[in-house]
């Protein structure tokens, strides 16, 4: 198991074996990407983390227990699993989808100011909601907070809806959601909506790496790192006042960016990205915690222990 998941990691993380590293960027932008062309590659190290730190890591004694069905941490800068519990099980990602949808909404519209009209199915979806209203009509940039910092699924399906609307559209927009993910190596991940609502799959591992694909655009992460955002409808007085359901955002200054998720079936999910004292970028996963608090909980004592746990 262990050799598959470092092979995982070295073909998202370091870019090896990627049909060309340009296509693996292809809507951000230049500057971005020419950023990205000057960064050191990562090398993957096949040892456990007392070996692979052996001045580094501090007598902490034994690893916390994760109340919650899979969790993981990884340093996304040199591609260490840090901490690691059933990382692999295949689990239901609930609005975790959300941080997908956002990336091939990103790359795909690429107009944030275009005006997009709800449809009723849209705003009668069920879940949770930026409160769309029928025939409402909202910029995209408007949606994609709502998806992120509320949850929307009606968010959601105005985007996925509007993209399939589109004339020259060769794929569906849950059609390019699974392609991204077969395209970075996501053996575990299927997506059968945009929001989350049915039984989209992932594990913990490959959530991690979809994370860290969403950061590499600057938009995501600053909606993903936003607390409070309003805007209003274009075409009325109607106005959306949001605030981010990511806890640590007001709770924690090493905060980057994450996104919660809850179902029935999937329990409550949550993933985070943190900025380390050294300032490496640590992504924490935490799937099917048993309530509301706890996948924060469980979160918050994951990242400390890495910080007492590890020096860079």
């Amino acid at each position: 198991m262990l050799i598959n998941l470092y092979l995982i990691l070295s073909l998202i993380f370091s870019g090896i074996g990627l049909p060309q590293t340009s296509n693996y960027f292809d809507n951000l932008t230049k500057r971005d990407f020419l950023a990205y062309q000057k960064e050191p590659t990562p090398t993957i190290i096949n040892l456990k983390a007392s070996e692979i730190y052996p001045w580094g890591i501090k007598e902490t004694g034994i690893e916390p227990s994760a109340r919650a069905k899979s969790a993981i941490a990884i340093d996304i800068d040199n591609s260490q699993i840090l901490y690691a519990y059933n990382e692999d099980e295949v689990l239901p990602t609930a609005s975790l989808t959300k941080i997908m949808t956002g990336s091939i909404a990103l790359e795909n519209l690429s107009d944030l100011n275009v005006v997009i009209t709800v449809s009723r199915q849209a705003a009668l979806i069920e879940g949770s909601k930026m409160n769309l209203w029928i025939d409402e009509k909202i910029l995209l940039k408007d949606l994609l907070y709502g998806l992120i910092l509320k949850s929307g699924n009606d968010a959601a399906l105005a985007m996925e809806e509007y993209h399939d609307s589109k004339e020259l559209q060769d794929k569906t927009f849950i059609e390019k959601m699974n392609d991204k993910a077969k395209f970075l190596g996501l053996k575990k991940t299927e997506y059968l909506d945009s929001a989350g609502i049915t039984d989209n799959k992932s594990t913990a591992l490959e959530l991690s790496i979809t994370l860290n694909y969403a950061l590499r655009n600057q938009t995501f992460r600053e909606i993903a790192g936003t607390v409070q955002y309003n805007c209003q409808a274009q075409n009325g007085s109607l106005v959306h006042n949001m605030t981010s359901t990511n806890r640590l955002l007001r709770t924690r200054a090493d905060t980057i960016a994450g996104k919660t998720g809850y179902s029935e079936a999937a329990g409550y999910n949550f993933i985070n990205a943190f900025r380390s004292p050294s300032g490496h970028r640590i992504v924490v996963v935490v799937l099917g915690a048993s309530d509301h608090d706890s996948r924060f909980d469980e979160s918050n004592k994951i990242i400390d222990w890495v910080y007492d746990s590890y020096r860079w």
